[in-house]
């Protein structure tokens, strides 16, 4: 925050929470004075009551600053319209600890929010809620870079009734991250019976054939994309990798050339992963030279 919008803040929230501090402490004084000692007393001690009030907004500054703070690091705007619905499902009980367990993952503060939701599964919750609870706390791992733990409770979502396309999409990801194709495929699968076509689904397919080592079945999907305008220059590249493990050296250099083309992005990084396939499948001292990236490129790029 500059300090310009930190002026703003300062107008719009303290500064009138201030002053309503200050009169009030004012009334307040008036009014015991009034009381002890008479009406004509007030106007002789008005003086010390307004040093008073003054003084009682130097403790008050750091409470209202913790407090405003605090309100401004849970504010709503900070979530999306995603998350937004998900809270109205989870119920007004519980709503405000959601939205600062969610509001703390999307900071990136993961361990807190992971306590938060902890917490709440203590709860007497109905099931639709703990599917709730279920997909933020997969999310959360996943976020980490632990899709182990996120599969568990995506699929603790699915079984409790939450069959989102998101829990579908993101189940999916995790279980490819974690080596398990044919699952993540299956999901997949789900998603594409559903006609949800999310513009990297075709392409999130064929990266799981791929690295599975089918790839006749890679190359399907990455065409498929390619043909629908999908994702087309990543879809262009996997096409190349996708020949490239079937041992079509020819074709996987006319894709690769197309997809540089069509602006591919990370050429380097496309370049690692090809010299990879290319090893396992016997051909790397056949592929072309420029394919090949040297070994400081390769510790740089691992780096």
């Amino acid at each position: 925050m500059n300090f310009k919008d930190m002026i703003v803040r300062f107008l719009k929230k303290f500064l009138p929470v201030f002053l309503v501090h200050a009169i009030i402490c004012v009334i307040v004084g008036a009014l015991i004075i009034t009381h002890s000692y008479g009406i004509d007393e007030v106007k002789q001690y008005y003086q010390p009551l307004l040093i008073a009030a003054c003084l009682s907004l130097f403790p008050a500054v750091p409470a209202y600053y913790f407090f405003f703070s605090t309100d401004a690091k849970y504010d709503y705007s900070k979530l999306n319209e995603f998350d937004r619905n998900m809270l109205r499902q989870f119920g007004v009980r519980y709503e405000k600890q959601l939205k600062e367990a969610i509001i703390d993952m999307h900071l990136f503060d993961f361990n807190t929010a992971l306590d938060k939701y902890e917490e709440l599964f203590e709860n007497k919750l109905a099931d639709n809620q703990k599917a709730v609870l279920s997909f933020y706390t997969a999310r959360c791992y996943q976020m980490m870079g632990y899709p182990a733990n996120a599969v568990r409770h995506f699929e603790n979502c699915l079984e409790l009734g939450m069959k989102l396309n998101d829990v579908y999409l993101l189940a999916a990801r995790c279980l490819a991250q974690n080596g398990r194709f044919d699952d993540a495929i299956e999901y997949y699968k789900v998603l594409i019976e559903r006609k949800s076509y999310f513009e990297f689904i075709y392409t999130d397919i064929a990266l799981a054939y791929l690295k599975k080592g089918d790839g006749e079945k890679s190359f399907e999907y990455f065409r498929k994309s390619v043909d629908e305008g999908m994702n087309y220059s990543f879809a262009l590249g996997g096409c190349s990798l996708a020949c490239l493990q079937m041992k079509d050296l020819e074709k996987s250099n006319e894709y690769f050339k197309e997809a540089v083309r069509c602006s591919m992005e990370d050429v380097n990084g496309f370049k690692v992963y090809y010299c990879n396939i290319a090893e396992s499948v016997g051909l790397l001292n056949e592929i072309d030279e420029t394919m090949k990236i040297n070994t400081d490129t390769m510790k740089e790029l691992v780096r």
